[in-house]
């Protein structure tokens, strides 16, 4: 219902681009795919928001902190990273508890924007790399849009940039995040325009392939299928060779 939206529009673009830095991944997809509906709704107006969006917030990961906080770096279960000292007793005996409705009164809830359980003044900052990572998801939702998909051809330089940032410790996870999404991206904008930025991928995704992370290997070799796929093995051999003979094996 885009006539009945748009009184809200400028509301809406608060919510999404919100969430589009949310903590929690899912949020940020379901944001992105959000924001791609509304350009496809309302055009080149929306468009341009949404791709002045990108162009803050995607550069903006190599200001990221090489730590947002005591982290573990090792592999952790279900690929989640873990805090240090998660298990350390000292720091859960003898602690204050709390109900789940304990804290409610001072959730201070905005009830003339937002109201809800959710809606309240306990909110970690985003993280640059988080922006980041949204964008990407973003990126991906626009490909598949007629309308988008120059504008998404105009930023592969950026993003193939964002994934040379490597000096925060959440890296990875941004990078799986790339891996997951380009084929998605590349098959939208079309082999032909994507085969002009393959070759700035190649650094980050065969550092991905030997990452001590399952998941972002994974995501890694995914994406160099797809790719195999998409352009013929030939034509991804030769463009390997060209960037580094000693990579061939990895598409063996």
């Amino acid at each position: 219902f885009p006539s009945n939206c748009r009184p809200f529009l400028n509301e809406l673009y608060e919510l999404f681009c919100e969430n589009l830095a949310d903590g929690i991944a899912s949020v940020r997809q379901g944001a992105a795919l959000a924001l791609s509906n509304v350009v496809e709704a309302y055009g080149k107006e929306s468009l341009q928001v949404v791709t002045t969006i990108i162009k803050e917030r995607l550069p903006r990961v190599k200001e990221q902190p090489e730590s947002s906080g005591s982290v573990d770096t090792s592999p952790a279960l279900f690929g989640v990273v873990k805090r240090q000292r998660d298990n350390d007793a000292q720091l859960h005996t003898d602690q204050q508890m709390y109900s789940c409705g304990s804290l409610a009164p001072k959730m201070k809830a905005a009830a003339a924007r937002r109201a809800g359980c959710m809606d309240s003044t306990f909110r970690k900052a985003a993280q640059p790399w988080q922006e980041a990572d949204g964008c990407v998801h973003l990126l991906a939702e626009l490909a598949r849009l007629p309308l988008a998909r120059q504008d998404v051809l105009d930023l592969l330089t950026m993003l193939a940039h964002a994934c040379d940032a490597k000096q925060y410790q959440q890296h990875l996870s941004f990078l799986e995040s790339v891996w997951k999404e380009l084929p998605r991206i590349a098959t939208g904008v079309g082999k032909r325009n994507f085969k002009r930025y393959l070759d700035f991928y190649f650094p980050s995704l065969f550092y991905s392939l030997d990452c001590s992370i399952p998941l972002t290997r994974v995501a890694a070799s995914d994406c160099l299928a797809a790719f195999k796929t998409m352009l013929g093995e030939n034509i991804l051999r030769g463009r390997i060779e060209q960037y580094d003979p000693k990579m061939l094996e990895k598409i063996a």
